[in-house]
């Protein structure tokens, strides 16, 4: 038997349940029978009898004068989970040569920077197999799971041979692969732990669909050694925040399941130290807490003498392996500048899940041919058996460096504090001291006013820091990479004007 979780208060307590979810057992005992799902486990979903048609019809009449017939709220629900700055970024006049006092993008993580060099590098001949145009094996083509787990033994300095691609399964986007695994380890309502600031779309990727809890960990007032609200001390998760944001969850009626902790930072631009990341594995462990780490930017580390990073999966490692409650999320969208190519990862060595990621994988496989062009290219050797991947990394990291040092000189200039990145391709901008000290206002919407100046004044389209659950009001994620040079070379000019103006 599982021990019982207890709340530092004691008033409640919520059941522990092996490292699995219900959901995932259902894929392991559950059969189909004349397209009705009977559960051979006890306790589960049992058909419905004794009511007569007409009982049913009078139900589904009275549901449909409460709700609307050509939408659901769950789908409605989907619609508001959006953070609101990438329904701006995508409704924003944006800058062409056509239409100058356009928006500039520096909100959405994509990187632009690299189609000059990247594009000609692409285009490759693709030996296409016959196997390619049928159904593929859930998990991934055998040739591009290998090809990533040598990619990720060498990115992550792991020992060669390390991860084992039974634990490997590739799906369409790192926000698919997660909302799999979350599926799989996690029942509905039951909450995900994540720092602030966050990521401000992981709220969609997992209450959407999977209909689990965020909870907010806040670090700030468990720092008090920290005294510079622009040191990246004060957003460290510490044992101290872990615990009461474990609290408030079951005080709210959730039971904690998972802390999902995105390494390097996003919106931060920083890796957490890997004393950090130990305090963060020990205690998932401890309280039987499955930590994933979403490792989306391991390889856009452009600072590593200063960053300091150590993946999860190296710090984990023990003579036991990962055990079943370190799990590791990835995606060549950001690294390789390929977000249009939908190609994402997830590891695991718990072997309770591994039957059904692969099952759920069938709702987001990656096509055959778009597996088979990026195993070519993460395999791919120039005429001197040099690995091209190698040398794409180096050219990615020179140009990060060259604009951050344009970015920072300039915020430098102008006095807008920061917080110093090392990796990632953002910079985490302090700019309270624009805020408009209206009384009646709230943070949040003195925050929205500088946010919409910035956008229709500036023609600068930043992320506000009220989207990634900030605690404090005028902080936000600037995207250096998401423009062309002309583009980011006038992101200057007008942060310059913005500075000169509102001084």
């Amino acid at each position: 038997m599982f021990e019982e979780y207890t709340s530092i208060s004691a008033a409640m307590r919520f059941p522990k349940v092996p490292p699995t979810s219900k959901m995932t057992a259902a894929f392991l005992h559950s059969t189909y029978h004349n397209g009705r799902s009977l559960a051979t486990a006890k306790g589960g979903p049992k058909l419905i009898v004794g009511h007569s048609r007409r009982d049913v019809a009078t139900a589904v009449e009275r549901a449909s004068t409460e709700r609307s017939l050509t939408r659901s709220a769950r789908g409605q629900r989907a619609v508001q989970l959006l953070p609101t700055y990438l329904a701006d970024a995508r409704s924003v006049e944006k800058y062409s040569p056509q239409y100058p006092n356009g928006a500039l993008q520096l909100g959405v993580a994509e990187s632009q920077m690299l189609e000059d060099w990247l594009v000609p590098a692409l285009n490759i001949d693709l030996k296409v197999s016959p196997d390619c145009i049928y159904y593929q094996p859930t998990p991934g083509r055998q040739g591009f799971r290998t090809a990533m787990a040598s990619y990720m033994e060498d990115m992550l300095d792991l020992d060669k041979g390390r991860i084992d691609t039974e634990g490997l399964v590739v799906g369409a986007g790192c926000n698919a692969v997660l909302e799999n695994l979350c599926i799989c380890l996690a029942e509905a309502g039951d909450a995900v732990l994540i720092p602030t600031p966050y990521y401000a779309a992981f709220e969609f990727d997992l209450v959407a669909r999977a209909d689990l809890y965020v909870q907010a960990v806040t670090t700030r007032d468990h720092h008090p050694e920290v005294t510079s609200s622009d040191d990246p001390a004060i957003y460290y998760p510490s044992e101290a925040s872990l615990d009461a944001a474990f609290e408030k969850a079951l005080i709210a009626g959730h039971a904690p399941r998972i802390l999902l902790i995105s390494h390097p930072q996003n919106p931060l631009g920083i890796c957490y130290p890997p004393e950090v990341m130990k305090i963060c594995i020990n205690w998932c462990r401890s309280r039987r807490v499955h930590l994933i780490s979403d490792e989306i930017y391991a390889g856009s580390i452009y600072r590593p003498e200063l960053a300091g990073f150590s993946s999860a999966l190296k710090l984990a490692d023990t003579h036991q392996g990962l055990g079943p409650y370190v799990h590791w999320v990835y995606a060549l969208s950001k690294d390789f500048a390929l977000s249009g190519l939908r190609v994402g990862a997830v590891y695991s060595e718990n072997l309770e899940i591994r039957t059904p990621m692969q099952k759920l994988n069938d709702l987001c496989q990656i096509s055959s041919t778009t597996q088979l062009w990026t195993e070519t290219i993460l395999n791919r050797v120039d005429a001197k058996g040099n690995s091209w991947v190698h040398s794409f990394r180096k050219e990615n990291h020179r140009r990060l460096e060259a604009r951050i040092e344009a970015l920072t000189s300039v915020l430098d200039e102008v006095s807008i504090p920061y917080l110093a990145p090392t990796a990632g391709l953002f910079v985490w901008i302090n700019m309270s001291q624009f805020l408009t000290e209206d009384s009646n206002l709230t943070d949040s919407e003195r925050e929205r006013k500088l946010y919409l100046s910035l956008v229709q004044e500036f023609g600068i389209l930043l992320t506000p820091g009220d989207s990634t659950r900030n605690e404090h009001p005028g902080y936000f994620r600037c995207v250096f990479t998401a423009a062309s040079d002309e583009e980011f070379e006038l992101s200057l000019i007008r942060f310059r004007a913005f500075a000169n103006a509102r001084r």
